[in-house]
């Protein structure tokens, strides 16, 4: 028997699947619109479209005028299912909680951030929780570690929040934020992001390697 959530993420695959085939089929048709113009009574067609900052207009036939019609009439067909499905993505992108916009915090001092991970690990292993809590005091912090610590303990009470965030912060260990902005590695990236706790999602953060941290702590 299929669970909810797999039918979702099988909805949600097929959805893909469907969207990249639509987006491959319209390669390989024109772009832009055809405009008619009237000169000396006679009827002429031209393919127009954008590139850059200038409009490039290209003479058509008129043997080609009604094949590139209905050429035009596909495209915007498939276009406006893409945007359908476009749409359909990110709402189960939101019941699987998916986050697909990121943007990075790139004033963070990533020595002290990871020290401070660090250190928030090894307590929660070595102390006892009333201590650790009373360490750790949430309101005691500011900015992105106030932030981190935040979700650092919905994670691990098991707290669901609904993220409302439509952007979230991209915060990656130092390793990471070195491949994808030093070298543009987004596979790097992409395999990080599948990592993620969704706790410091909700929170607006994506902090890589915290998983293995506090699945460590907790089996010691």
């Amino acid at each position: 028997m299929v669970c909810v959530m797999d039918a979702i993420r099988i909805e949600y695959e097929r959805i893909k699947e469907t969207l990249s085939d639509i987006n491959d089929k319209l390669q390989g048709y024109p772009k832009g619109y055809l405009r008619k113009r009237l000169i000396k009574d006679r009827e002429y067609y031209y393919l127009q479209y954008r590139e850059g900052e200038h409009v490039k207009s290209i003479y058509i036939s008129p043997d080609r005028v009604e094949s590139l019609k209905k050429e035009i009439s596909e495209r915007d067909e498939l276009k406006k299912q893409a945007k359908e499905l476009e749409s359909n993505k990110k709402n189960y992108e939101k019941l699987l909680n998916i986050h697909s916009s990121y943007r990075p915090i790139r004033d963070v001092d990533y020595e002290d951030y990871t020290l401070f991970m660090s250190s928030v690990a090894h307590d929660y292993k070595k102390l006892d929780m009333n201590l650790f809590i009373e360490k750790y005091d949430v309101s005691k912090y500011r900015g992105i570690k106030k932030r981190y610590l935040a979700a650092y303990f919905d994670y691990i009470y098991g707290i669901e929040t609904v993220n409302t965030r439509k952007t979230n912060d991209l915060v990656l260990d130092p390793y990471t934020y070195l491949m994808y902005f030093k070298y543009g590695d987004k596979g790097a990236l992409e395999e990080e992001l599948k990592k993620a706790i969704p706790a410091f999602l909700n929170k607006g953060l994506l902090i890589t390697s915290v998983q293995e941290a506090v699945d460590g702590a907790q089996s010691k």
